[in-house]
């Protein structure tokens, strides 16, 4: 399962890579904000979901070595939110790509 949040990680910064070319100046990411410019960014800010996905890849390897070993459950739900992040980070990053192209 870390393989595979790595593998999301590396699938957003493809992603990312071979549309560089036809990304617009402005793209919407912020969709918590009101409507309007609030919700748009460059296309340098798309890099916030692959960096927030490694943050999480990260403090999640970190907090998996301070747990004891003799724990099953909590590695297992850390290596799969991690996954899940990386996923959903990755289907958002799509759908904006999309929404563009």
């Amino acid at each position: 399962m870390r393989r595979l949040a790595i593998i999301f990680l590396i699938a957003q910064v493809l992603l990312i890579i071979f549309s560089w070319q036809h990304l617009p100046p402005e793209l919407p990411l912020f969709y918590s904000q009101p409507w309007g410019k609030d919700q748009l960014t460059s296309p340098v800010g798309l890099l916030f979901l692959p960096f927030l996905s490694l943050i999480v890849i990260i403090v999640n390897s970190l907090l998996l070595n301070l747990i004891p070993k003799e724990e099953k459950l909590i590695p297992k739900i850390l290596v799969s939110a991690t996954a899940a992040f990386g996923l959903l980070c990755l289907i958002t990053l799509t759908k904006i790509i999309l929404l563009i192209a």
